[in-house]
């Protein structure tokens, strides 16, 4: 429960070179959905930034008329500045419905996407990477950059055009002028990009701490009960205190560098304003200008400077989100499996399973979990792997299932090898009951059936059969509600489902990881009939330490660190000194007592 172990995975990942031009060069086939929606976005922008330049410009053109007594002149520029203003007001609530309406678009087909992406990531990606870590790309990460393309981006862009069409503006109207107030404006884009720099590598400290935040989180509230039943929640939350801790003060770093931002621009504004009053009050006097160009580059420097303030805001939520862009990146780049490829189908006349000479190392390992491992079950029967813990037996179902490559070696699937078969063609041929069952939220019917549509007669049949109609008939049969994880479901009970549900698929082969480790007692004769029923002329392979189990299988396979070294009948082995017969003396003991 250290939470620890990802921190190098996050540090390699949080430094990745993936861009926010590649992630949206990913949403490409949405934008292109959406074209029309985005040209008339960008249409709404150039039309509000003429109205943003054409306001000072009538405000002067008033001031000019009322100093000329001109009151026909005041009154139509008066009007003028009011049609703008209701215009430019209209436009602006058309263009952020317009870019936030797209962008939420944008955003939820890439929620959908990544989340595609990532049930198709391999079971070795799941070893290494803790599932807080993901939570975080999938919530915090994108709705970053939801963030980004609802509202940042369509206000970054107005206001550099607004800025850009300021400064022609500006020189436009008095070059002198112009170019006098201008001298200082160069400084703030340093000022902007040198902070920028500071914030970017700040928002990845944050990020990084807010990842091992989530790590830490999701790992413990699901260990909550361990915790609590080892007294360990004063060490759990001193960790957890440390962790905050870490992420406060990084936390605290970016928003010291954005503080400092503020004051440069303001002091800069101030140079400019300084210069105006100065330099244009003088002009002014000698009948150089007129007042109302004064008055009119006092908008334009409300429009230069405002901006760069709103610049500074929305770059800090472009490089949050440029951080988001990274990591979610990586994600989408990490290689998937291939469900397309593979077209082996099953033969009638081969062996079900054969290993051949196979050799399979974990990567966070050094030795091998199973080494030179050979052996083959038949059509229709049942094999029985036994062995002490960490002897490789899990190891096997992980490899039939295609979870892993072994790294020597062969494993055929009724007569082809495993990278000749398709991943969907191979899973939907072989169903597998763990000893640690995990039911999703929602109804009986939800698990029994997942995601595919199966007649209730049919369901009920299946129930009926595992014995598993008896315990939900009372409490809302098919309906039933089932908690996360099948929390309202005894362990029993829960394997039951499972059962159920092999037989509702109706696989051809069936393997049993220690499903019947953990026997509920008030069940267990119900199980054993459940066991039976579902192993009744299938093939299958049996991981299990309970003799009762072990006695019905055809043959049984002895390892013991990764390596095979009794194979044989139940009664063979039995009789032969060795492992198995230890291991029988041993269970027959443990199976004796209350």
């Amino acid at each position: 429960m250290g939470g620890d172990g990802s921190d190098s995975v996050i540090e390699a990942e949080t430094h990745s070179t993936v861009s926010l031009i590649r992630l949206t060069k990913r949403l490409a086939p949405s934008l292109q959905q959406h074209r029309w929606a985005l040209g008339l976005g960008v249409i709404l922008i150039l039309v509000t930034t003429g109205l943003e330049i054409l306001l000072p410009l009538w405000v002067g053109y008033g001031v000019d008329f009322a100093v000329q007594g001109n009151r026909a002149g005041l009154v139509r520029a008066a009007q003028m500045f009011l049609i703008i203003i209701c215009s430019k007001a209209l436009l602006d609530s058309i263009l952020a419905y317009t870019i936030q309406s797209t962008g939420q678009r944008l955003m939820h087909a890439l929620r959908g996407q990544v989340f595609e992406h990532i049930v198709r990531l391999p079971v070795a990606y799941f070893d290494k990477n803790p599932t807080g870590r993901l939570l975080t790309r999938v919530m915090n990460d994108i709705k970053s950059l939801g963030e980004l393309f609802t509202a940042s981006l369509s206000v970054l862009i107005l206001d550099v055009a607004v800025i850009l069409a300021t400064i022609v503006a500006m020189l436009g109207l008095d070059v002198r002028l112009g170019g006098a107030i201008l001298i200082t404006f160069p400084i703030v884009g340093w000022v902007v990009v040198h902070f920028g720099e500071l914030l970017n590598e700040g928002y990845r400290k944050v990020r990084l701490e807010l990842s091992r935040m989530n790590a830490f989180l999701g790992e413990n509230i699901a260990a909550i009960a361990t915790i609590q039943r080892l007294g360990a929640e004063k060490e759990r939350d001193e960790r957890f205190g440390s962790i905050v801790n870490l992420h406060f003060g990084a936390s605290m770093e970016s928003l010291m560098v954005f503080a400092k931002v503020q004051p440069y621009a303001n002091i800069l504004n101030g140079v400019a304003m300084a210069t105006l009053i100065g330099l244009g009050g003088y002009w002014v006097v000698h009948g150089r200008i007129t007042l109302g160009v004064v008055v009119t580059f006092l908008g334009y420097i409300r429009n230069l400077f405002q901006p760069v303030r709103d610049l500074v805001e929305k770059y800090n939520n472009f490089l949050s989100a440029r951080v988001s862009a990274e990591r979610i990146g990586v994600i989408l780049d990490e290689p998937g499996e291939d469900y397309r490829t593979g077209g082996a189908s099953r033969d009638p006349a081969a062996e079900a399973v054969s290993f051949r000479n196979v050799t399979f190392t974990y990567p966070s390992r050094h030795a091998p979990a199973i080494d030179r491992i050979s052996f083959s079950v038949g059509a229709g029967q049942s094999v029985a792997v036994v062995g002490p813990t960490g002897s490789g037996k899990s190891t096997l179902v992980r490899l039939i299932l295609k979870f892993y490559e072994p790294q020597d070696g062969e494993i055929l699937f009724w007569g082809h090898p495993l990278k000749d078969w398709n991943r969907n063609d191979l899973r939907s041929l072989v169903g597998v009951v763990h000893q640690e069952v995990y039911l999703v939220e929602g109804t009986l019917r939800e698990n029994l059936c997942l995601g595919q549509r199966f007649d209730d007669e049919y369901l009920l049949k299946c129930a009926r059969t595992c014995q598993l109609w008896e315990f939900v008939k009372e409490r809302g049969g098919l309906e039933m509600k089932v908690y996360e994880g099948g929390t309202n479901l005894s362990v029993g009970e829960r394997q039951l489902v499972a059962f159920t549900r092999i037989l509702v698929f109706n696989p051809e082969v069936v393997v049993l990881d220690e499903a019947t480790a953990s026997l509920d007692r008030r069940l267990e004769g119900r199980l054993m009939s459940a066991v039976a029923v579902v192993l009744k002329g299938r093939t299958s392979i049996v991981v299990a330490h309970r003799l009762s189990t072990i006695q019905s299988c055809d043959h049984v396979l002895v390892m013991d660190r990764g390596h095979l070294i009794q194979a044989g009948t139940y009664r063979e082995l039995a009789a032969r000194p060795g492992l198995f017969q230890e291991y029988l003396q041993f269970h027959s003991a443990e199976e004796a007592m209350p």
